[in-house]
């Protein structure tokens, strides 16, 4: 008995177990289609249909949200750079396709069907790092080129000495500020190469070592998930699902909004909001998603497609199908609408089997007091008869009637004890199915408890998980602090250094200045000194000219003086006579 128990228990923990434990996903080992984008991503957003990307998928997020910068981190792997986004749907968007800003619906996700590490370009400089998400159509030679221009609003900056912080979004630097920073910095065009596959790997480890002033930044491994969800970092290991996508010809989301419709019929609903830079309108998001999901669509708007009759997602040869965990409509809400309703019929169930339980044991219990009255009963009348028949002399007919009836009580008596063993035989089935029962809800129990236990242990190892990994995020961050800081005194001293070399430089400057000011000043006056010295000599030169002229003149108004009195003289002097001239003899 007790070994059937043991067989009991452990088959039926196995098969608790074997309903609670998580289901693998079609991707392991294989392949999926690019419907498992549309089908993942259909609870998280709402997919509009694009006329020149087709099928692109709109987030339900904040209105903060930037991609490649909202609820993520950067590690460094294998693959070089690698997102890490606290986003459930996170591994599609982020490793898959591009994304654009468009001016009506804000950032859109176009598919694509090659995994990266993060699709993004990268630029270093002036003490930052700055990187943007890759256009649609661009790929990683052209976005190397000098010829490719990234919109500003696709900028995120940091400090080069955050960049590997869990909390980088606490350090990211204002939009207006990030144009500024990306116009000082140079592409990083760093690549890494695996099965003929390049990636883009951003800034190198040395690099990020050399920056951070941290010799211990780790890189970490790559493992593969085996389901959809958020990506997970383990000891040294980043968990990721990253399947193997195919193209196939019948994919589709279940429901589209049609791009040029919706914006023509609500052309102020837009969900771009510029004036927050590159951010959302939350309300008109809302508005877009509930046309989207609304249980009577508009057909002017939002085209229902029906579901394929081929599997969605395509299997390598050789591997069954299996059905989809996440049906296309299914959202968080309906989901746990549904969980709810199995745990009210679980309950009930319950309740129903602890109700007949009940029921059955009040009939047991009746069943045996009934039985205990009738032999009550019947003892009281063998008691009455046995006082009526005291030992008296009585004639030997008497005495034989009395033996029949002895004998009749006495067959009375066996029936009633045969009818009492075979009730008790009954109520002893009965027990012991009742005990079975139990044991097996004992047993139902205990596999409950354990998977209790195993989960509280799951959480508790969780719990201590999350505290060493805030221990050592704190931890981190008091070595970030100290780097900081140490940075600080060591940018400080350098500031200050080079503050000094700036100061000595001026005063070198200033000296030379006035050095030169001074040599100015004294051509100046050397210049001034030598055009009086001119001028006086001029002026010298000119006042003896004059005084020479004068001179002259006065020589000559007293030559004509001592001329004009010459003549006066000569003419107030008498005349002198002349010679007689000798007359001839007239005798």
């Amino acid at each position: 008995m007790k070994n059937l128990n043991k067989i009991w228990g452990v088959g039926l923990l196995s098969i608790l177990l074997s309903f609670t434990a998580p289901k693998k996903s079609m991707a392991q080992g294989g392949y999926v289609s690019d419907q498992e984008f549309y089908d993942q991503l259909q609870p998280y957003g709402t997919w509009v249909s694009d006329p020149q990307y087709g099928n692109v998928w709109v987030p339900d997020v904040d209105e903060d949200f930037r991609p490649y910068a909202s609820r993520g981190h950067w590690v460094v792997t294998d693959y070089g750079n690698t997102w890490v986004s606290d986003y459930e749907w996170g591994w599609a968007p982020f490793h898959y396709g591009r994304w654009r800003y468009d001016d009506y619906y804000g950032w859109e996700w176009i598919p694509g069907h090659t995994w990266a590490p993060a699709w993004v370009s990268w630029r270093h400089g002036g003490g930052y790092y700055g990187w943007a998400p890759l256009q649609p159509g661009i790929s990683i030679s052209i976005s190397f080129g000098s010829s490719y221009r990234v919109p500003d609003n696709y900028w995120v900056c940091a400090p080069e000495g955050y960049i590997n912080s869990p909390r980088i979004y606490n350090y990211y630097v204002p939009h207006t500020r990030s144009v500024t920073i990306i116009r000082n910095t140079t592409i990083i065009n760093n690549t890494y190469v695996r099965n003929n596959v390049t990636y883009v790997a951003g800034p190198r480890v040395q690099e990020i070592r050399q920056v951070t002033r941290n010799n211990n930044v780790r890189v970490y491994n790559i493992n593969n998930s085996n389901r959809p969800g958020a990506v997970n970092i383990t000891n040294n290991t980043v968990n990721i699902y990253r399947p193997a996508i195919k193209k196939a010809p019948d994919a589709r989301p279940a429901r589209v909004v049609d791009a040029n419709a919706y914006r023509t019929a609500n052309p102020n609903a837009s969900i771009a909001n510029r004036n927050n830079g590159a951010g959302y309108n939350r309300n008109n998001a809302v508005k877009l998603a509930t046309v989207a999901r609304d249980n009577a669509p508009n057909n002017k708007f939002v085209r229902v497609n029906q579901p394929n009759n081929k599997p969605a997602n395509a299997q390598p040869a050789g591997r069954p199908a299996t059905a989809r965990p996440n049906q296309p409509n299914a959202t968080p809400q309906a989901r746990q609408q549904a969980d709810q309703q199995k745990q009210q019929q679980a309950q009930q169930q319950r309740q129903q089997a602890d109700q007949q339980k009940q029921q059955q044991a009040q009939q047991a219990q009746q069943q045996t007091d009934q039985q205990k009255q009738q032999a009550q009963k019947t003892r009281q009348r063998g008691g009455r008869q046995g006082d009526q028949q005291k030992p008296q002399q009585t004639p030997q007919p008497q005495q034989q009637a009395d033996q029949q009836k002895q004998q009749q009580a006495q067959q009375a008596q066996q029936q009633q004890r045969q009818q009492q063993a075979e009730q008790q035989k009954q109520q002893a089935q009965q027990a012991q199915q009742q005990q079975r029962q139990q044991q097996a809800d004992q047993q139902k129990q205990q596999a409950q408890q354990a998977q209790q236990k195993q989960q509280q242990q799951q959480a508790e190892q969780q719990k201590q998980q999350a505290q060493q990994a805030q221990q050592q995020q704190r931890q981190q961050q008091a070595d970030q602090q100290k780097q900081q800081a140490q940075q600080a005194q060591q940018q400080q001293r350098q500031q200050q250094a080079e503050q000094q070399k700036q100061q000595a430089q001026q005063a070198q400057q200033q000296q030379r200045q006035l050095q030169a000011d001074q040599q100015k000043q004294q051509a100046q006056q050397a210049q001034q000194q030598q055009r009086q010295q001119q001028a006086q000599q001029q002026k010298q030169q000119a006042q003896q000219a004059q005084q020479q002229q004068r001179q002259q003149q006065n020589q000559q108004k007293q030559q004509q003086q001592r001329q004009q009195q010459a003549q006066q003289h000569r003419q107030a002097a008498p005349p002198k006579p002349r010679p007689e001239e000798k007359k001839p003899d007239q005798r």
